[in-house]
């Protein structure tokens, strides 16, 4: 029996998975690590505590590591690990959600305007970036880039422990190197820094390197895939790559867009992934914060995620209460890091009730506001939307997802769908076969759900009423 092995490094917790040839689940393990903010804008966090979950996660996995015949990992990105050449952090890493380098993004957006012809792809100047990080490191620690020195992302890191190999894939890569020549870009050559800092780019589903003699992990010569973004493995799990479809993945934060078969032009503020990065573009965008906005209400109220859930749909009424989850600035389509979270038209007369409707519809929002646009940006207008992340297995979440999105939902059975998307790069590494050809045979058990036309056009009211103070709020 073969066996394909997931990893999922993710911003809390690292998860790997174990599928058969069958691309049935055979175990699962997880363990987490701790986020370090030592000061406000800060987010970090020691990617030595990653190999330590690896280590663990290994041992709880109830599988024979004999047995593995691939490996893929995926990951938190864009999140800035610099090693020595031997593959030792040189400081800790600077995780997606650090935002100390919004100077340095600013100063880019005015010299580097046309984002799409530099990189080969379209991406918003945001303090999350490779390059306005590295611009900060320039200013501030500039003895760590030094030609010995690599710039990678967190699956990187725990790819070269594997294999020895510093190796990265293009999106993953982004602004480092253009995402089709794979040359460096105008925008990394203007930091006057040493080419060899950047690591070798090869595709996701492609083998890096075999895992070496003497690994502390698993055993030598297992092909290890080169690998992609957590977000990016999620969508592959959810099927985007097999047809144009519309998405969300739910974790800490929201990942929503569509794939679709061309890409066309018009001004936007989201992400594209062109076909040298992906079987088929994407264009999709990150909310900064969606289950993390929803645990903090729920603190907040002393209440829990899952009453909050059940509350918010204890009146079919429309609300007046409106809540943007901006509690540590916003990502797609907005990108201001500056910008707070508030709750509106609250009265004397709101409840408890009220409160939890405006919470989780408005994270809700957040997903559909990124689609709406996506779908403006594309001739591929999908009717269906995929649904993955442990928080769509509930059946409230799907009928709230239904009425705001005004569609058919589908939610995975596979609620850790970037660790099967890991495990799908490992298999089509190893076998060759495209990795969106695998990936029906991985995606589980599917649940279909369509809520009524008057609860959708009840939240669609409710959107426009959300639309109007967001555009309130960036003013």
């Amino acid at each position: 029996m073969q066996i394909w092995l997931g990893v999922d490094l993710g911003t809390s917790a690292l998860k790997a998975t174990a599928v058969n040839q069958d691309g049935l689940v055979l175990a699962r393990a997880a363990a987490g690590y701790e986020t370090h903010r030592p000061h406000e804008s800060w987010v970090e966090q020691d990617p030595l505590d990653w190999l330590a979950a690896f280590t663990k996660v290994l041992n709880e996995l109830d599988v024979d590591l004999t047995k593995i015949a691939g490996v893929g990992i995926v990951g938190q990105t864009p999140t800035l690990v610099v090693t020595d050449s031997l593959g030792n952090p040189l400081r800790p890493a600077m995780t997606w959600q650090d935002t100390r380098a919004q100077k340095e993004a600013d100063l880019f957006a005015v010299e580097i305007p046309d984002v799409a012809k530099d990189f080969g792809l379209s991406l918003p100047w945001a303090p999350s970036g490779i390059l306005p990080k590295v611009r900060w490191l320039k200013e501030h620690e500039p003895k760590i880039l030094q030609k010995d020195s690599r710039l990678l992302q967190a699956k990187d890191f725990l790819l070269f422990h594997l294999t020895g190999e510093f190796a990265s894939d293009n999106w993953s890569s982004k602004g480092l190197i253009h995402a089709t020549t794979l040359k460096p870009t105008q925008a990394w050559a203007s930091l006057g820094l040493p080419n060899e800092l950047i690591p070798a780019i090869g595709k996701p589903w492609n083998v890096a390197a075999k895992t070496s003699v003497g690994n502390d992990f698993l055993p030598a010569g297992i092909p290890v895939a080169i690998g992609w973004s957590d977000a990016l493995a999620g969508m592959l799990a959810l099927e985007v790559f097999s047809k144009p479809t519309a998405f969300v993945i739910s974790g800490s934060s929201d990942i929503a867009g569509i794939s679709c078969t061309e890409l066309t032009d018009g001004k936007h503020n989201l992400s594209t992934v062109p076909e040298s990065c992906a079987p088929i573009p994407v264009i999709f965008g990150p909310t900064q914060s969606s289950g993390s906005a929803i645990s903090w209400a729920a603190d907040l109220f002393n209440s829990t995620p899952d009453e909050l859930l059940s509350k918010s749909l204890e009146s079919r009424e429309v609300h007046s209460e409106i809540f943007l989850p901006y509690l540590a600035g916003e990502r797609a389509p907005i990108w201001r890091s500056d910008i707070r979270a508030l709750f509106a038209g609250l009265s004397h007369q709101s409840k408890f009730s009220d409160i939890a409707h405006a919470v989780i519809f408005g994270v809700g929002f957040t997903a559909r506001h990124i689609i709406d646009q996506a779908k403006s940006l594309s001739g591929d207008l999908p009717s269906t939307v995929h649904l993955g992340g442990a928080s769509h297995q509930s059946k409230l979440w799907l009928d709230i997802r239904s009425r705001i999105l005004r569609s058919e939902v589908i939610s995975f059975s596979e609620s850790d769908s970037s660790s099967i998307g890991a495990a799908i790069l490992a298999a089509s590494a190893a076998t060759g076969i495209s990795p969106e050809v695998l990936a029906p045979k991985f995606s589980g058990e599917k649940l279909y759900f369509t809520s009524s036309i008057e609860d959708q056009n009840i939240a669609d009211s409710e959107y426009q009423k959300y639309l109007n103070w967001v555009e309130r709020s960036i003013r």
